[in-house]
């Protein structure tokens, strides 16, 4: 007996299943080909969209990095010349041999020359030296610019000892949080192009740790690394309060400046020959008893699980 089929005939379940099979493999080889050779007008204008889009956002992502760094460069040239024309008019008149000494110091040295200047002019200019040098400790701050530590020193041979030490703490929190605003909002796709990797993998290591962002702040204040100006940049983009921002400066400089104001208050007791010695044992000891003190409530929080 015949097995043709006659077309009045409806398939048997086998022929039916054949039937699919072979559609079924007609369509996707027609489609892988299509797709190789890019000849299906939809997939081909999908592709093109997603190109033309890449290229908008990379050219978009240039323009704002651009802007980013050129809104910093204008403000920080803004900012420089504020503070050029504060030591310019603010501070008394000096002699001309004496002009050459009134700029920030970057070495014992010339940090002796310029306490001896401002030194005899604090009695009767006291109101203008310290607001000068309380403006001049914040522009450091806010910008990143080295010199705050011989700074310190120099507070602390001029004026009051825990005057300076409150000073240079208050200076460094509010200079510091400057520097966080900026971060977060004019130099927010510059830092983010600049240190994006670093501030990923820190963010990986602090998110479960939100709750303790003071204690941290107060310990990355103390330490000699990361630099400062890492912190004051990454901080807002590792969503890090600014409350606990600013006063985790605040307290967590105090105990590296007290040494820096110390240097500073026996620096007319030094001889020419003497040098600061900072970094003694007993400091480290100090910085590092302080450091572990600021971490005891994260230990106890995480012991009893508060």
């Amino acid at each position: 007996m015949s097995n043709d089929r006659t077309p009045l005939l409806p398939p048997s379940p086998e022929e039916e299943q054949q039937q699919r099979i072979q559609s079924y493999t007609e369509i996707t080889t027609r489609t892988a080909n299509e797709l190789e050779n890019g000849h299906d007008p939809t997939i081909q204008k999908t592709i093109e969209e997603v190109e033309q889009k890449t290229t908008i956002w990379r050219t978009l992502r240039s323009k704002a990095y651009l802007r980013s760094i050129i809104m910093l460069v204008i403000f920080f040239v803004i900012f420089t010349g504020l503070e050029i024309a504060l030591l310019k008019l603010n501070l008394p008149s000096v002699g001309p041999e004496d002009e050459d000494a009134l700029k920030f110091p970057k070495n014992l040295k010339e940090l002796r020359r310029l306490n001896e200047i401002l030194s005899n002019y604090i009695d009767n200019h006291f109101i203008n030296v310290y607001v000068t040098y309380f403006a001049t400790y914040v522009y450091l701050q806010s910008f990143s610019v080295p010199g705050s530590m011989w700074l310190s020193i120099l507070g602390g041979a001029l004026f009051n000892f825990w005057l300076t030490l409150f000073t240079v703490s208050i200076c460094s929190a509010i200079g510091s949080t400057v520097a966080y605003l900026i971060s977060a909002s004019l130099g927010s796709v510059a830092v983010v192009h600049l240190i994006g990797d670093r501030i990923a993998k820190w963010n990986e290591q602090l998110v479960n740790h939100k709750q303790h962002m003071l204690n941290y702040m107060v310990v990355l204040r103390i330490a000699p690394l990361p630099p400062n100006w890492t912190i004051n940049l990454g901080a807002p983009h590792l969503q890090v309060p600014i409350g606990a921002f600013f006063w985790g400066t605040f307290i967590g400089v105090a105990p590296p400046s007290f040494i820096h104001v110390q240097a500073g208050a026996a620096l007319d007791r030094l001889s020419s020959s003497d040098e600061l010695q900072l970094v003694t044992p007993t400091n480290v000891t100090c910085l590092v008893a302080v450091a572990i003190v600021a971490l005891i409530p994260v230990f106890v929080r995480r012991y009893y699980k508060l």
